[in-house]
């Protein structure tokens, strides 16, 4: 009964434990080889990234294979070290307070950086912009990240700054505009203005522009001022502003900017040129709920399987090696032998296994019951002798 309840409250659970923690160090092992295979970076400073990207998880109520995905793109992107580790934090800060999953918000995070540079713009910085667009916006928190990478090489190119791509997403979505359509339109207005039609600069020039004044007005003076050059000079003539923005959608995108609602506008664009410190502050709203706190005691107990997995795989896999060593060359020697001997070989070892549970019975017979019935008879027949 003792062995009994041990292996159902002790050994079993135990097993599972050891089954559960060494799949979760495998998972997150696995993530982390694709930074070593793919990316390049030597073994022995991924093991060190992981190590911290593993108390950064549990800190902010994430996993610890969320925490690696998100360190692929990060890596990826060209990040090394504290770089690196600073993305990764500002990522899962901001996915705690809604904007997507971690590797979501650092794969927008590094193209940012990577689009302005690193020296221009931080990985606080940016997760900063797209928190105050979220919050400025009608925005999806879930799509903006995926929408505002479309953007971002030629937002750069042009000079037009990431918090002004904020704000003209926020104020596009103040009118229904969803994050991916805003993309659309925003890449319109300045594709146009980066290489615009003949009949384009024609337009321009009869207004007294030209698409290089425009071009360094918006390098200059930002966004929003060309934008209101230009609507100044259109004086409602809705047709020199086709011919100007020839795309449909970039012209909707101007409208949108620049109609009944461009108060709201300039208002939006004025709140997104101070962004500092809006992660910080959203999430510490956050942290303060129980579901966060909740997620952080989960998260980290989850995460102390992956520790123990490891440790527990370092003790195992050597184990499973050489067993599996010992069956392959089993397995090899018995193919080697003949026909006749591999069948006398399966015939024996089928008759003992046939044999074995025969014989358990009977010497269960002979220390138990044969015993009781010899000296059942010896006190009935004590008497009579």
């Amino acid at each position: 009964r003792i062995g009994k309840s041990m292996t159902t409250y002790l050994t079993l659970p135990l097993v599972a434990f050891a089954a559960v923690a060494a799949k979760s160090f495998a998972t997150f092992e696995s993530e982390l080889s694709k930074i070593e295979g793919l990316v390049g970076i030597a073994g022995d400073k991924v093991a060190e990234m992981g190590e911290k990207a593993l108390v950064m998880a549990s800190k902010f109520g994430k996993s610890g294979k969320e925490a690696a995905e998100a360190l692929f793109f990060i890596t990826s992107a060209g990040l090394r070290g504290k770089d690196a580790m600073e993305v990764l934090e500002a990522s899962l800060k901001a996915s705690v307070i809604g904007l997507g999953d971690t590797k979501t918000v650092a794969d927008l995070a590094t193209s940012a950086m990577n689009a302005y540079g690193i020296k221009a713009l931080s990985a606080a910085q940016a997760t900063d912009i797209m928190t105050a667009a979220v919050r400025e916006g009608k925005l999806d928190a879930t799509t903006l990240a995926g929408s505002m990478g479309r953007v971002l090489p030629i937002a750069a190119a042009m000079g037009v700054k990431f918090n002004e791509v904020g704000a003209a997403f926020a104020a596009m979505s103040r009118t229904g505009t969803k994050a991916d359509e805003a993309a659309t339109q925003l890449r319109g207005i300045l594709s146009s203005l980066l290489s615009p039609a003949a009949e384009a600069e024609k337009t321009l020039k009869e207004l007294g522009l030209s698409s290089d004044g425009l071009r360094k007005n918006i390098a200059d003076k930002g966004l929003l001022n060309t934008l209101e050059l230009l609507t100044q000079k259109f004086e409602g003539n809705s047709e020199k502003a086709g011919l100007v923005f020839g795309n449909v959608r970039a012209l909707s995108g101007v409208l949108d900017l620049m109609g009944k609602n461009v108060g709201e506008t300039r208002n939006i664009f004025s709140k997104m040129n101070n962004t500092l410190g809006d992660t910080d502050k959203a999430f510490e709203v956050t942290a303060k709920t129980a579901g966060f706190r909740f997620n952080v005691a989960l998260k980290s107990l989850q995460n102390s399987f992956i520790e123990i997995g490891k440790v527990i795989s370092e003790i195992l896999l050597p184990i499973v090696e050489k067993v599996g060593l010992f069956l392959k060359n089993l397995s090899e020697k018995f193919s080697r032998l003949s026909p006749v001997t591999k069948k006398t070989i399966v015939v024996i070892t089928a008759l003992v296994a046939s044999i074995g549970p025969l014989l358990v019975v009977l010497g269960f017979l002979s220390t138990t019951i044969i015993p009781a019935l010899i000296s059942g008879f010896g006190v009935l027949l004590g008497p009579i002798g």
